[in-house]
């Protein structure tokens, strides 16, 4: 089986905007976004489905998209998230590398992420070609959401 774009990614071969890098994952943002400050959560481990995961990978996954979400909150100012996942190649997974999206939702904007959506999907078949701009935006929301992330959390008082 050849490399897929994500391996490409953590070994260096290809740039990405990062907010996170640990010894069992990745979090990057998309090169298409549908919405401002998607992020894609990849575990290092090469494997096309979550069966395929440790357990101990698949929850430190979950937990780091989740992590991402509140940074993407806090950072950026969205009111929720989708945590988006196509499992598998009849789940429509474009690329067969276990992946997270956390697509930042900033409220009533129902249409528009609909529309983005359908967008997102028909482009991943088209060729890529980056911008120098595209990068530098994609960077200074990796390091807004990485500040976040790496911030300490207000804890809650006890009632």
């Amino acid at each position: 089986m050849s490399m897929t774009i994500f391996e490409s990614i953590i070994r260096g071969d290809m740039p990405a905007s990062f907010v996170h890098d640990d010894a069992q994952c990745v979090a990057f943002m998309d090169i298409r976004p549908i919405t401002r400050g998607h992020v894609l959560v990849v575990p290092r481990q090469a494997e096309q489905t979550l069966a395929g995961l440790s357990t101990a990978t698949r929850q430190h996954l979950w937990e780091l998209a989740h992590a991402i979400g509140l940074a993407q909150q806090q950072a950026l100012g969205s009111r929720a998230q989708h945590l988006l996942i196509n499992d598998g190649r009849a789940a429509s997974q474009t690329v067969p590398h276990v992946h997270i999206h956390v697509i930042p939702r900033y409220g009533r904007d129902n249409l528009y992420t609909l529309g983005r959506i359908g967008w997102h999907i028909t482009t991943l078949a088209l060729p890529y070609r980056e911008r120098a701009s595209q990068r530098r935006k994609l960077d200074a929301l990796a390091a807004e959401i990485a500040g976040a992330l790496d911030a300490p959390q207000p804890v809650p008082e006890s009632a």
